[in-house]
């Protein structure tokens, strides 16, 4: 294998894990502003979720 071909191999790899880092970074985001109740639009947004208001609860 030339050297040429192995920069090709790892310039794909590099570029595949960043898009995939960025994608997990997206979700992570999505997904704690909907468990936090950050923004309650989010929460309704997801089908069938139902949104309970806890945080003046004794």
């Amino acid at each position: 294998m030339n050297q040429s071909h192995r920069s090709r191999v790892n310039d794909a790899c590099n570029a595949s894990v960043f898009a995939l880092v960025i994608v997990l970074a997206a979700l992570l985001y999505i997904f704690g502003a909907a468990m936090s109740g950050d923004t309650a639009g989010l929460t309704q947004s997801v089908t069938g979720a139902e949104v309970f208001d806890t945080r003046n609860v004794p």
